[in-house]
């Protein structure tokens, strides 16, 4: 596991640059090569890292409390709404004015007003699993058409750069949000560990779990909380990344068990590895054009969506 994540650094790393290139880095290292790594390519990696465990952990964590396989940030609404709050925030140009975490803060503020608006849809009658991500996938389109008329009013001059944005891309961002979003990233997905007996509790049922002593409705919000909290400081990094949170935890249930103690950490760092990956292929494709990392991840997403669909209709 530890030789793929540094296969999938290393290909990180060089991938784009021509044979030579390359050669020199192994033989004698050039200067300019190697400011290119040292300020574009390593703070690059780190957030495709970050961004990967962290979708992957809260995904994890979604599917467990909802019982529901398909359940993620991206299918509940939560990366829409946090992707509304950010697209807001550049269209009035926030981040010069305010300051530069005006924009994970508003990506926060959609996601749990996304979690609000899923909350309240969902819990009408009786609360149902199934009923929350529909109502997920509705909130999402909801904020999506605001986020693409936001798009549209959006000035000529940051056009593309928004549109590879809403794609989901690594391309541009804010480098003095890496420290800050590493961190919450982190705190939240130690969080999410630490809750594991809980969600081991969940995951036995509710009348089960209720024999625990465990508060299950206090420790389900706590879990959305954090959860909203991980996914808007990636979004307000990466954009709309989807499916991350749907393939990879999925993948490591079945390979690593039930137990939440292992297979939230292992969805992370698989997440991580994933995300590389996905980011490796986006660049080599077509190379030289780079595509956005959110059209590999959901086409993948996609037919793993599809293949889950089928496997719980037979």
């Amino acid at each position: 596991m530890l030789f793929l994540l540094i296969l999938n650094i290393v290909l990180a790393l060089v991938v784009g640059f021509d044979k030579t290139v390359v050669k020199s880095l192994f033989i004698h290292a050039n200067k300019n090569i190697m400011q290119m790594i040292k300020y574009i390519r390593i703070p690059k990696i780190i957030m495709i890292c970050i961004t990967g465990a962290g979708l992957s952990a809260s995904g994890c964590v979604l599917q467990t409390v909802l019982n529901n396989p398909l359940a993620e940030p991206f299918t509940l609404g939560i990366s829409g709404g946090a992707a509304c709050g950010v697209i807001i925030s550049l269209l009035f140009n926030l981040s010069s004015r305010v300051g530069f975490l005006t924009v994970p803060f508003c990506a926060f503020i959609g996601a749990i007003i996304s979690m609000l608006i899923v909350s309240i849809l969902s819990s009408r009658k009786t609360f149902n699993h199934h009923t929350m991500i529909l109502s997920g996938m509705i909130v999402s389109y909801m904020f999506t058409s605001i986020t693409l008329l936001a798009f549209v009013l959006s000035p000529m001059d940051t056009l593309y750069m928004t549109f590879n944005w809403l794609m989901g891309s690594f391309s541009i961002f804010d480098e003095r949000l890496i420290i800050i979003a590493s961190a919450i990233v982190l705190s939240g997905i130690i969080l999410l560990i630490l809750s594991s007996n809980v969600l081991n509790a969940i995951y036995l049922g509710t009348d089960k779990s209720k024999t625990f002593g465990i508060n299950i409705e206090r420790n389900v919000k706590f879990l959305f909380f954090v959860t909203s909290l991980i996914t808007a400081t990636v979004v307000s990094i990466s954009g709309i990344i989807g499916f991350v949170g749907l393939i990879v935890p999925n993948i490591c249930k079945s390979i690593f068990g039930d137990n939440h103690s292992i297979i939230i950490p292992m969805s992370a760092y698989s997440g991580a590895m994933f995300l590389l990956a996905c980011d490796t292929i986006s660049t080599m494709i077509f190379s030289p054009i780079i595509l956005p990392i959110g059209i590999i991840t959901n086409i993948l997403g996609g037919i793993f969506f599809l293949f889950l669909l089928i496997q719980k209709k037979t």
